[in-house]
């Protein structure tokens, strides 16, 4: 998660500034964009009044999305977006789906929400099984035998002590152990495609970490499975804030890393080689989810220090 500010034209401009005027602005960077060459795809919008959206998820023919300033979930059925869920304070980072019902990462909050039928919720986690409060808990992926490992990012400022952590729960969902600590704002996170690593965006320390993963989910020792700088040059105006955010491997079989500060998807092979860039016009890009046919969606915003922190979700097609 993470954002800032840009007006259509260019500079940076506040939230409050941004009317329907910006969202037919929008339409027409959008518009230049597909125009640029065919390799490039297509990139339209699906909701140009979102608030600092991120964790898309399709699910079962739909995209779901957060609102981090709303405290919404949204979704979009292909024809329009409504409201799915709504908590206030919550600052919802991340969806995924969990023994057939969901769970809603609440930043703010410093909270896990499961959520059953309709939205309805069933618990809230607020800590794991030893007793230690979650702080900013982010982003979620599935560890493939039924659980889920999360991060705990930690305070978002650069002088703060470095106190991101991951998170692994159990298929049943009762036992939650913190299983690497001391990471530099943990963010986005993903199961490598040889099923025996776990990807972890360590969002201001500019890179991707490596973790074994042991037969009970716990995590070995760390590596750096690559640093942003070396796989794309930067970008203008890019801060110590600029990192990997949202992590994916999609079902091409590359990774998928949204670079938050640049508006940017590094799309990344096995062997940590840049395959192509995703460009959007929203500076602070936070995250990804994969649709049919190649389809990518993708969440961003163009502000996020100050409210009302407007952002676009994206839907991009080879």
């Amino acid at each position: 998660m993470e954002s800032q500010h840009r007006t259509c034209l260019a500079g940076r401009a506040s939230r409050s500034a941004v009317t329907r005027a910006t969202a037919h602005c929008l339409a027409g960077i959008v518009l230049s964009l597909t125009t640029v060459a065919a390799l490039a795809g297509t990139l339209t919008i699906v909701d140009s009044e979102a608030r600092y959206p991120e964790g898309p998820l399709w699910r079962d023919g739909k995209l779901l999305y957060v609102e981090y300033a709303t405290g919404n979930i949204k979704s979009w059925d292909g024809t329009r977006v409504t409201v799915y869920w709504h908590q206030e304070g919550c600052g919802p980072s991340a969806l995924i789906p969990f023994n057939g019902r969901l769970l809603v990462a609440c930043y703010d909050t410093n909270s896990l929400v499961e959520l059953g039928e309709g939205g309805k919720e069933v618990r809230t986690v607020r800590a794991d099984s030893g007793g230690k409060p979650f702080i900013g808990p982010n982003d979620f992926t599935a560890d493939g035998h039924g659980g889920i490992y999360f991060t705990a990012s930690g305070v978002y400022d650069l002088k703060a002590p470095i106190t991101g952590t991951v998170l692994h729960m159990s298929a049943d969902g009762r036992s939650i152990t913190e299983v690497a600590n001391t990471i530099h704002y943990s963010n986005g996170l993903v199961v490598a495609k040889d099923q025996q690593h776990l990807l972890v965006a360590e969002m201001l320390a500019g890179r991707i970490l490596s973790f074994p993963i042991g037969a009970d989910g716990t995590l070995g020792a760390r590596t750096v499975w690559a640093r942003l700088q070396d796989l794309a040059a930067p970008t203008a105006n890019e801060d110590g804030y600029n990192g990997p955010d949202g992590l994916k491997l999609g079902p091409d079989g590359n990774y998928y890393i949204a670079q938050n500060g640049s508006g940017r998807v590094l799309v990344v092979n096995e062997d940590r080689k840049l395959v192509r860039t995703i460009d959007v016009p929203t500076p602070y890009l936070t995250n990804m989810a994969f649709g049919t046919h190649g389809v990518v969606f993708l969440t961003g915003a163009f502000e996020q220090w100050k409210p009302p922190y407007p952002g676009v979700v994206y839907r991009w097609t080879p």
